[in-house]
């Protein structure tokens, strides 16, 4: 019988950062986003996303000792990294274990940082070294455990969801294996590099999120223009409307633009293999495409409200014209009223 097995657990919370920019200041400082290096490659290019260290503590969720990291990217995610150390990982009692330790870590997180929203993600990483056997020969040996350990999958779970959850795999060396699932990943590493991937799969679900807030924001703005429509008929209303449209048009359209460039900055081989794990397994590129279809539909309604409820400057000018020609017409026939009875007196 085989010794049991601990892993280093990974639990990432994200969501919307509701603190003031002046709260955020007070942390130890902001840098670019660049985790250490410890592979004999360049791992990452320089990433335009700042990072906000807020604080670094350990605490402790039923007994179990966790350390709790809490970061702001780029002012706008709350990023808490929960490590925590799980005993006999492939035990049938670990996924429950888990289970418990971060429904409580999400609670609490969730209310120290007073945040009642929807847009939340949630990951669990999976750290293991020194299994004694290759990753690969791991993996299929203890394939259902491991499956059910990343998606919360029940002990009976068909063949089929077992290899949907393990098949996006990247390795760096035959020493190292990295498996990437939509709610979960696993890293084998003798090494223990493994907070360069816990970076990575940070980016993803930081770009996920993004992606989910951006979509809110057009939806809310799509719907205020619609609101301003109904409500309002007269000409002149539609001036406020359409600057307010295409401001906050402007301020998504390079939201959007920033992080899409992110995706595209990603350095070496083995990075550039993993994050395509994990744009595809995020569904980052649909969410990408949804997002943009929506900006597109916001540029077309703007134009519409332009060219038929709005006054254009040459509009202006040839409705001041038609103006004039009508006064001066009435000057006319006021004038040759005046002389056809000063004639006839």
């Amino acid at each position: 019988m085989s010794a049991p097995i601990n892993a280093r657990i990974v639990y990432l919370i994200q969501f919307p950062n509701t603190e003031p920019a002046s709260a955020s200041s007070t942390s130890s400082g902001r840098q670019r986003l660049q985790p250490p290096l410890t592979k004999q490659a360049p791992y990452f290019l320089d990433l335009d996303i700042e990072l906000t260290e807020l604080s670094d503590n350990d605490v402790i969720i039923d007994g179990q000792p966790v350390a709790v990291r809490r970061q702001v990217i780029d002012g706008q995610v709350v990023s808490v990294e929960c490590a925590y150390t799980l005993a006999d990982v492939l035990s049938p009692a670990s996924n429950a274990r888990k289970q418990i330790i971060q429904t409580k870590l999400h609670d609490t997180t969730l209310a120290e940082h007073d945040y009642r929203g929807a847009f939340v993600e949630e990951y669990t990483i999976v750290c293991l070294s020194q299994i004694g056997v290759s990753s690969d020969e791991f993996v299929q040996a203890n394939r259902v455990s491991l499956a059910s350990l990343l998606r919360s999958l029940p002990a009976f779970a068909s063949e089929s969801e077992v290899d949907q959850v393990l098949v996006s795999r990247a390795r760096y060396t035959e020493r190292d294996l990295t498996v990437v699932d939509w709610e979960g990943a696993l890293i084998i590493d003798d090494e223990q590099d493994f907070q360069s991937d816990i970076e990575l799969l940070k980016i993803g679900n930081y770009e996920l999120l993004r992606y989910r807030l951006l979509d809110r924001a057009i939806d809310r703005n799509l719907q205020t223009v619609r609101d301003e429509l109904e409500n309002k008929r007269r000409l002149g209303f539609f001036s406020n409307v359409l600057r307010q449209s295409l401001r906050q048009r402007l301020e998504l359209l390079l939201n959007f633009e920033k992080t899409e460039q992110g995706l595209l900055l990603i350095g070496d081989w083995y990075t550039a293999q993993l994050y395509r794990l994990i744009v595809d397994e995020f569904y980052i590129d649909e969410w990408k495409a949804a997002v943009k279809g929506k900006l597109d539909q916001l540029e077309s309604i703007t134009d519409i409200i332009h060219e038929n409820f709005t006054l254009s400057w040459e509009q202006f000018l040839d409705l001041v014209q038609v103006i004039g020609w009508l006064v001066l017409l009435i000057g006319y026939f006021v004038l040759f009223y005046f002389d056809v009875a000063s004639a006839l007196k």
